[in-house]
């Protein structure tokens, strides 16, 4: 004969296991814009959004400064490193994220400022221009982000800087956050 009350406990105690059990969604590092950039929710963005989206199409043949007029001068040769790294999905959060800010400056006053971390990435510019600032538009630092994370990834580790695109006077670098 059929017991209900022992179907019901173990169904509760099913019930009670399955609960139990975490969600499997992935854990995205915090994404953290630098001082004076646009805070993720003023663009309506998450760190687990900007993961979400992934790497960009390939590069378009872009090779270091052929952004540049055959008449102007090349201000910076782009370099890659190895002595400070960052994870290549944690430097595509940020490309993500500078590429959202669009048409909009991503200023250095001063000499350096940080544009995004994101776990062990940290993307900075530099401004080389002898002046009191450069600046360039995000979508311009984020191309520079681009080359690097494209052409100085080594297993998975990315490291150096690029001009921003159009600015030879501003300097991206994709660094490990231990190495400030």
């Amino acid at each position: 004969m059929f017991n209900k009350s022992l179907l019901f406990a173990a169904l509760c105690a099913l019930t009670s296991a399955v609960a139990a059990v975490p969600a499997t969604t992935p854990d995205y590092p915090e994404l953290v814009p630098g001082p004076g950039m646009p805070t993720l929710a003023s663009l309506n963005l998450t760190s687990a959004g900007l993961y979400g989206m992934g790497p960009p199409p390939s590069l378009a043949k872009r090779t270091a400064g052929a952004e540049l007029d055959a008449e102007l001068e090349k201000r910076y040769t782009s370099v890659c490193q190895t002595y400070s790294t960052a994870g290549v999905d944690n430097v595509i959060a940020c490309f993500n994220y500078l590429t959202s800010i669009g048409g909009n400056a991503c200023g250095v006053s001063g000499d350096w400022v940080i544009f995004c971390t994101a776990g062990d990435a940290d993307i900075s510019g530099s401004n080389v221009s002898g002046g009191p600032s450069a600046s360039s538009s995000c979508q311009d630092v984020a191309t520079a982000v681009q080359w690097i994370f494209t052409y100085c990834n080594a297993g998975g580790e990315v490291g150096g800087s690029d001009a921003a695109y159009g600015n030879g006077y501003l300097i991206v670098s994709v660094d490990n956050v231990s190495w400030f």
